[in-house]
C-alpha cells in the first residue's frame, strides 16, 4: 500500500508541477511582451498555483517580469494581498539594486576612460535597456571588459579607490571586486571557449568588435556607456548563457535577454554572419534547440528568431526542463550539498555531481558535452599539480 501511495502522490506532484509551469511561462510571456497573460492554464485548473509559480520565478531569476506579467491577468487570479505585497517590495528592491548599478557602471567607466582606459560594459545593465522596463531585469553585477593590454593597470587602479572593499581571485577571464557593496567584475576576455582552438579563433573577432567606439547606451539619468555591437552580442550572450546551462546551471533570466535582443534589432542583424559563427564553434544545432525555447515557451515570433527549426522541439523541451530544475547559474538543482563537508568527501562529491550534471546534457548535445568533460579533467588536474 506504501508504494502504491508514493506512486499516486508522485503524479499528483507531477501534474501540480506541469500546471504551475505552464502557468509561470503564460505570465513570464506577459511580462516579458506586454501582452494579456493567456487564459487557458488558469481555466483548466480552476485556480492560479501562485505557489509553484513564485517558487519557478525566483529560481529562474525573473520576478520582477512575473510582477509585470500580473497585470495582464483577469484579477481573480491574481495573487492574494501578502504574497503581491511581498512580491511589490521585492522589485522595489529590485529597482533601487538596478539605479545603483547603472550610477556605478558609468561612474566607474568615467574614472577609467579619465586615466585613458577604454571599457565597454559587458551583458546586464546594457541587456537591461532591451526590456520594456530596463529595472525590471533582474540585476547581478557590473561586467567591464577592458582588454589583455589595459587590464593590469586597469586593476591597478582600481585596487587603490576608497570604494573598494574587496577582492576576488584571479580568474583566466576577470577579477572580482567589491565597490561600495556591488560587485565589479574586470574582464580581460569576454569569454572563454572550452578548447585552445575555438579560443584562438574567437579572441582576435572580440578585440575587433569590442574595440569599436559606435555602440553606446543610456542608462537611466546616469550618462552613457560603451556596450558591444549588437551582431557580436548575438553571439556571445548566446555563448555566455550556453556555458553557464553546460557547467553549472541556467536561469531564464538569460533566454529573456536574448529574446529581447532579437526583438529590438529585428531585422537589422546579420544572420549570415551569425550562422556562420555558430557552425565554425560547431553551435548550430545547440542554438536551434535554444531557438526552440525563445519561440515555443517564451513567445518571441518564430520571424524574429534567426534558424528557429519546429524540428527541434523534442530537444528544445529537454533544454527548458534542464533550465527549470537546475534553475539561476545552478543554484536550485537537487543534488546534494557537499560544501560543509571533509574536503575530501566534498571534491568526491562534487565530482558526482558534475558528472551527473554532464550524463543529462548528453541527450541535448553529446559533442559539446564531450568537450566540457574534457575541460573539467583538464582544469582538475591541472589544479592538482599547481598546489
Amino acid at each position: 500500500m506504501k508504494y502504491f501511495r508514493e506512486k499516486i502522490l508522485s503524479v499528483k506532484k507531477e501534474k501540480t508541477d506541469k500546471t504551475a509551469e505552464s502557468q509561470f511561462l503564460a505570465i513570464l510571456r506577459s511580462g516579458l511582451w506586454g501582452t494579456p497573460a493567456e487564459a487557458g492554464p488558469f481555466q483548466e485548473a480552476g485556480r492560479a498555483d501562485w505557489k509553484g509559480i513564485l517558487q519557478f520565478s525566483r529560481t529562474q531569476a525573473v520576478l520582477p517580469l512575473i510582477y509585470d506579467g500580473i497585470q495582464g491577468l483577469p484579477e481573480n487570479y491574481r495573487p492574494g494581498g501578502p504574497a503581491l505585497m511581498k512580491l511589490i517590495a521585492y522589485v522595489d528592491r529590485v529597482e533601487k539594486h538596478n539605479l545603483a548599478l547603472d550610477a556605478a557602471a558609468v561612474e566607474i567607466s568615467g574614472r577609467l576612460a579619465s586615466i585613458g582606459i577604454r571599457s565597454v560594459l559587458l551583458k546586464g545593465q546594457g541587456n537591461a535597456r532591451w526590456y520594456r522596463n530596463p529595472l525590471h531585469r533582474q540585476c547581478g553585477d557590473i561586467d567591464l571588459y577592458v582588454g589583455a593590454g589595459n587590464f593590469a593597470e586597469a586593476a591597478a587602479a582600481i585596487r587603490g579607490w576608497k570604494e573598494i572593499s574587496d577582492e576576488k581571485p584571479e580568474s583566466v577571464k576577470h577579477i572580482g571586486f567589491s565597490f561600495n557593496g556591488l560587485i565589479l567584475e574586470l574582464h580581460r576576455e569576454a569569454f572563454f571557449f572550452p578548447g585552445k582552438k575555438a579560443n584562438a579563433a574567437f579572441r582576435p573577432w572580440e578585440t575587433e568588435e569590442l574595440s569599436r567606439d559606435d555602440c553606446r547606451v543610456v542608462l537611466g539619468e546616469c550618462g552613457s556607456i560603451t556596450v558591444p555591437p549588437p551582431d557580436f552580442n548575438l553571439f556571445y550572450i548566446f555563448c555566455h548563457a550556453f556555458h553557464h546551462f553546460m557547467q553549472s546551471g541556467l536561469g531564464l533570466r538569460q533566454l529573456c535577454d536574448i529574446a529581447r535582443l532579437l526583438h529590438v534589432y529585428r531585422g537589422r542583424l546579420d544572420i549570415e554572419a551569425f550562422r556562420d559563427r555558430l557552425l565554425q564553434f560547431s553551435l548550430y544545432r545547440e542554438w536551434q534547440m535554444f531557438a526552440g525555447v525563445l519561440v515555443e515557451k517564451l513567445g518571441l515570433p518564430a520571424d524574429e528568431a534567426p534558424l528557429y527549426d519546429p524540428g527541434c522541439t523534442e530537444k528544445s523541451g529537454k533544454v527548458l526542463g534542464i533550465i527549470l530544475d537546475d534553475g539561476n547559474f545552478g543554484q536550485h538543482k537537487s543534488l546534494p550539498d557537499f560544501s560543509r563537508r571533509p574536503v575530501l568527501i566534498r571534491k568526491a562529491g562534487n565530482l558526482c555531481i558534475h558528472h551527473i550534471m554532464l550524463a543529462r546534457r548528453m541527450e541535448v548535445s553529446a559533442r559539446q558535452t564531450w568537450k566540457y568533460y574534457a575541460e573539467m579533467w583538464k582544469n582538475g588536474i591541472k589544479a592538482v599539480f599547481q598546489r
